[in-house]
């Protein structure tokens, strides 16, 4: 029965206890709310508000190109239930910018309030005041297109064989915007990438501009108050293997019994240099320009080729054009007139009967004039390639091919034809004879 009592005498003082606490929070929240309804509060770093939304500065164009100061620390009076717990978000601190009228630098005055536009009751600001300054702010973009963007090759070296090639860099992006004061923007004319230097590029690389640079003319013009749009830039430099190949023509001819290596010709250019991205062109031993039959060659005949084109290699000689002239100085050309009876019809068909209808064919021949003035009409032979055709019926103008048995310096020009008829033949049919039937007859 004594230790009941004794543990409801405890309960008893632990609720005793309980409620003095609450009555003493109670009288204090009250004493504080009555007797001391003020209360100083002190924040750091309250960021500064710098629009000039709806001002005279904005009206006539005028930007902030640079201040002294971002944030303020404030301390401010209030009643303690409405900003004892204010934080820098309640707070709004924005430019007085009545004083502002044109470009220039000014000492603009700061207004405090909270966030719904309320005065607040200052003690104290740092700092009371921005130094600003004040201009009509501009844009100028410079690309790679316009020449006013560029990289700067200094101390980029390819290796020995491998060539660069300024107009094929690429940069990534192909423009930059510049902002800031009119009259600074104005002064600006281009901007250069800098590279680290890069010895013996051997391939193609992709590098990271070490330092972007605006130029003034032909000197580097630096001011804080421009700022970029990006200065993140990425260079791809092709590096192309380079190679001298020598240049030829292919001579055909109309006989086996021509030597074509006995007749001699020039070149305006005997070599050109390309380049490619990779080695392919490493193997290529030298570039044909084209052909030429030799029945178009005679003294003085002069042939201009152009350089072919490859998809995977470039011309970078600047030649595009080459001439070919013969050295067939010493030679000279005839005319003769051989007859039918030295001119011949090869690989016939046994179905088609071919017969030259033509008695004699006139021809124009090139050779050393030494040769030439031993020749005559029987020394020419014709030939009529009858593979090249087909049995055909009725009437054609093959080409012939003229040679001199023995002389495989001389050829005959242009275009050489005979009338030629051809006749399709056709087998008359065997009759069958039975011995059995004759037998019969005859008995």
């Amino acid at each position: 029965m004594a230790e009941e009592k004794k543990s409801s005498a405890r309960r008893g003082s632990l609720i005793l206890m309980v409620i003095s606490a609450l009555s003493s929070v109670i009288i204090w929240t009250v004493l504080s709310l009555t007797a001391f309804p003020d209360v100083d509060v002190t924040l750091h770093d309250v960021p500064i508000d710098v629009s000039l939304e709806g001002s005279y500065a904005d009206l006539a164009g005028l930007s902030i190109i640079e201040k002294d100061y971002d944030t303020v620390d404030i301390t401010f009076t209030g009643r303690r239930d409405l900003i004892s717990k204010y934080t820098a978000e309640d707070i709004h601190i924005a430019l007085d910018l009545t004083s502002v009228r044109s470009s220039g630098a000014y000492n603009i005055p700061l207004v405090a309030t909270d966030s719904s536009g309320a005065p607040l009751n200052v003690k104290d600001m740092f700092p009371q005041t921005v130094h600003a300054d004040f201009d009509i702010t501009a844009s100028k973009t410079l690309s790679v297109e316009d020449g006013s963007l560029r990289v700067s090759l200094s101390g980029i070296r390819p290796a020995a064989g491998y060539a660069l090639d300024p107009e094929e860099i690429e940069i990534n992006p192909s423009s930059i915007t510049i902002y800031g004061p009119q009259d600074y923007i104005d002064r600006v004319t281009s901007c250069v990438l800098t590279l680290e230097p890069q010895e013996s590029l051997n391939e193609s690389v992709e590098l990271t501009p070490s330092s972007v640079d605006l130029y003034s003319g032909s000197a580097v013009f630096k001011n804080q108050k421009i700022s970029y749009s990006s200065d993140d830039f990425s260079v791809y430099i092709p590096v192309f293997y380079t190679k001298s190949l020598p240049l030829t023509i292919a001579l055909t001819g109309y006989s086996d019994m021509i030597d074509l290596s006995s007749i001699h010709y020039t070149l305006s250019t005997e070599s050109i240099v390309v380049r490619s991205e990779n080695k392919m062109i490493e193997s290529l031993e030298g570039i044909t320009l084209g052909t030429i039959d030799v029945r178009n060659i005679r003294p003085g005949y002069i042939e201009t080729f152009e350089i072919p084109l490859s998809s995977y290699y470039t011309n970078i000689s600047g030649i595009e054009q080459v001439e070919v002239r013969f050295d067939l100085e010493g030679y000279a050309v005839k005319r003769f007139t051989i007859p039918n009876r030295q001119i011949h019809i090869i690989n016939g068909f046994s179905d088609c009967d071919m017969v030259i209808e033509m008695e004699r064919l006139t021809v124009e021949v090139v050779g050393p004039e030494e040769v030439i003035d031993t020749l005559d009409t029987t020394s020419f032979v014709g030939q009529i390639d009858a593979m090249n055709y087909g049995p055909f019926e009725g009437q054609r103008m093959l080409s012939v091919s003229i040679y001199a048995p023995g002389h495989s310096n001389v050829w005959s020009c242009g275009l050489n034809q005979m009338l030629v008829n051809g006749e399709m033949v056709v087998e008359e049919p065997v009759e069958n004879f039975d011995a059995g039937d004759g037998e019969e007859e005859n008995g």
